[in-house]
């Protein structure tokens, strides 16, 4: 493994330029989705990232894909095809069910479908679902309901019930895995740092990125605008995270390759709910926007800037481990 770190470091030079003119690009997940109602349309590139500047193609591949969930979400009442899962116990774990909702969610998430009102009833449905599903008690309480019992589960939930499941698994899926399996960033942070010490960043540098991502979740639990940024990135750490389960223990190139796409999606956290925040202060009703100045920013221009350094050699190490793109 360091002979691959080694292999992808340029020189100082080389890297200063790349930082000075770093644009992210957010990484996403394209993974076959917990169900398999979809047919072979996700099949084709489930085993690629998405980015948002991939091929138009591409992009009506994904709006087609979001419209088939939309309409097999309001076409049933039925809670497991709601939220795309089985009744097999696997399939009801935790860790599964919030899969399950994050890709639901993310796809019949109303702001996808700003001229389909229905798009906001099938968001709700999803949430109902996942609430359902989720505790134990609800669960076989539905499964013994008579089959021709009339209540009506959504009707039952208040309008606000989608929006309070929607922020409780964000900030969820934030808290186990800062609980968890942010000592793995820890880990490959410090292996970066040993062997690339022209990006200075120190046991103090580590402390500050790992420092900023704790605090996503205390603006998580107040910020809408947060949540809602997070969401799509949490979607593909989720993914990730259940890849890389998948995996078996003695197959060290893909957990390596796993683990730096872990990382980066994980650095690409404070990057996306700053963008959403300062897109928030951009914008008035008047249309006009405001540019703000540089010293404005979220997080101070240091931490941003560490941020890009650390991305740009992890997509070379990623890019040096042999096997199928993640």
């Amino acid at each position: 493994m360091p002979a691959m770190f080694s292999y992808a470091l340029s020189t100082d030079e080389e890297q200063d330029d790349e930082i000075a003119n770093y644009e992210r690009k957010y990484l996403t997940w394209v993974a076959e989705p917990p169900d398999s109602s979809l047919g072979n349309l996700s099949s084709s590139s489930s085993s690629a990232p998405y980015l948002p500047n991939a091929s138009t193609s591409a992009l009506t591949l994904e709006e087609l894909r979001r419209t088939q969930v939309l309409d097999a979400v309001l076409a049933t009442d039925d809670l497991y095809d709601i939220l795309g899962v089985s009744h097999d116990s696997s399939s009801l774990e935790k860790v599964n069910l919030r899969r399950a909702y994050l890709t639901r969610s993310k796809a019949c998430h109303p702001d996808k479908f700003p001229n389909n009102p229905k798009a906001t009833f099938a968001f709700q449905k999803v949430a109902v679902a996942y609430d359902v599903l989720s505790k134990p008690s609800s669960r076989r309480l539905y499964d013994s309901r008579s089959s021709s019992s009339n209540y009506d589960y959504f009707a039952a939930r208040p309008t606000s019930h989608a929006e309070e499941t929607f922020r409780g698994v964000v900030l969820g899926v934030i808290n186990d895995f800062l609980d968890g399996d942010i000592e793995v960033i820890r880990t490959l942070l410090k292996a970066i740092n040993d062997i690339n010490p022209a990006l200075k960043l120190g046991e103090d540098g580590i402390d500050s990125v790992l420092t900023t991502l704790d605090s996503i979740r205390e603006r998580a639990l107040t910020c809408r605008t947060c949540v809602y940024a997070l969401h799509a990135q949490l979607s593909h750490l989720v993914e990730v995270q259940h890849a890389f389960r998948q995996l078996s223990y003695f197959d060290l190139l893909g957990r390596s390759r796993l683990t730096i796409r872990l990382t980066r999606i994980t650095l690409g956290l404070p990057l996306a709910v700053e963008k959403a925040l300062i897109a928030e202060q951009l914008n008035y009703p008047d249309g006009k926007e405001k540019k703000l100045p540089r010293d404005n920013r979220i997080f101070p221009q240091r931490l941003t800037l560490l941020i890009h350094a650390l991305d740009i050699v992890l997509e070379r190490v990623e890019r040096t481990i042999p096997g199928p793109l993640f």
